[in-house]
């Protein structure tokens, strides 16, 4: 097998659209599918860290995203009434060090995207089922089509549909990690500029911040449960579900809520990792949350998209596009780093959320481990060199 094969890569988040620009610049030509209409803009917030940061600059994108970055001057945690209990600078806030960055996820995707103008892309198209074959993998498409790829790479997020498909359920593991998140977006009633504000007690913590834009604030909502919605995808059930969570909790709570019904980007999922002993199977290859979350609480999900999608791409290319040789070494080279970042995600997962107001004490001995931590498994890996 030569470069000159079909690659199919499903998913135009953060993975999909690094892994078509290495594809590409490694001599290959992939091509792209969205199941939605367009990219989604706004978004959580992401971080671009360690090692990730030396693949954004090869990407020629650093600097990009650096003067898209959110500009947080300085976080504020607050308890019930609304008393500061203290303030850090905005970086540290974030646990951000050196030459790290934070950016919306539909900035730094809008980024990617225009990375790999060459590389055809049809939204509004996802598959309804696929069939691997010693010929290829044959796509069935929602409008009819009907095309056989001699690859398929899936970076369709942690409810990854091509997982569901292709790999059976002892071949994959989603695990709770005991708690939800939650964000959107409201109008900036407190009038924020720069300031995110943080209220976290009783294994709760409610978040507001006001960045680049004056007219809008992003709330957030963490809390622990273990209690499983009967329909984890219906946004009805999951706003109330926030909202019994947090009846009574305080501070701005209820106006925060209150607000909720005029947000168009509402976001709720369970903190959650994905684990798998491999994330290839036949011709067809995962990347990114899709096969390995470290869980959103950990902020490694994005690094480890970059590294991943780099990895992959490069190995195929050393590979002379030998798919068994390149899917093995993808699978060996990368865990290590998804060990380390999933291990980090469940020590987050239990560090945060506490069940006391945050004393500054507290905040300061969390930030110095995470920070410590963070560096560590956000360069836990060599980067082969591919040109």
């Amino acid at each position: 097998m030569s470069k000159d094969i079909k690659i199919l890569v499903i998913g135009a988040g953060v993975a999909g659209p690094a892994i078509c620009y290495w594809l590409k610049r490694f001599g290959f030509s992939p091509c792209l599918i969205e199941k939605a209409a367009s990219i989604r803009t706004g978004g959580q917030a992401l971080d671009v860290r360690g090692i990730a940061t030396h693949i954004a600059r090869d990407m020629g994108i650093y600097e990009q995203i650096c003067d898209m970055r959110t500009r947080i001057e300085c976080g504020r945690y607050v308890d019930s009434e609304g008393k500061v209990l203290h303030e850090v600078q905005g970086e540290e806030f974030g646990f951000r060090q050196d030459d790290e960055v934070e950016i919306l996820r539909g900035d730094l995707v809008e980024i990617l995207m225009s990375t790999i103008t060459d590389v055809p892309c049809d939204f509004d198209q996802y598959i309804i089922r696929m069939e691997q074959s010693a010929d290829g993998v044959l796509v069935h498409y929602n409008d009819g089509q009907v095309i056989n790829y001699d690859l398929v790479i899936a970076a369709d997020g942690i409810h990854s549909a091509t997982r569901r498909m292709i790999f059976n359920k002892n071949e994959y593991q989603l695990v709770h990690l005991g708690s939800y998140l939650s964000t959107f977006t409201i109008p900036n009633y407190l009038g924020l500029s720069h300031i995110d504000l943080e209220c976290e007690a009783n294994c709760k913590m409610v978040s507001i911040n006001s960045d680049n834009n004056p007219e809008i604030a992003r709330a957030g909502f963490m809390f622990r449960s273990e209690h499983l919605l009967k329909n984890p995808r219906d946004e009805q059930e999951q706003k109330q579900f926030l909202c019994d969570n947090f009846r009574d909790f305080g501070w701005e709570t209820q106006n925060i809520l209150n607000r909720m019904p005029e947000s168009d980007d509402f976001y709720f999922d369970a903190i959650m990792q994905v684990k798998m002993n491999s994330w290839t199977k036949g011709r067809i290859a995962l990347v990114g949350d899709a096969g390995y979350c470290p869980s959103p609480l950990s902020g490694q999900g994005n690094n480890l998209a970059f590294v991943g999608a780099y990895i992959l791409a490069g190995e195929l290319k050393a590979a002379n596009g030998n798919y068994i040789q390149a899917f093995a070494r993808y699978n060996e080279l990368l865990r290590p780093l998804v060990d380390a970042n999933q291990e980090f995600g469940v020590w987050v997962s239990k560090s945060f959320l506490v069940d006391d107001e945050v004393s500054k004490e507290i905040a300061e001995e969390r930030s110095n481990k995470v920070l410590g931590m963070i560096k560590s498994v956000s360069n836990a890996i060599s980067l082969p060199q591919y040109e």
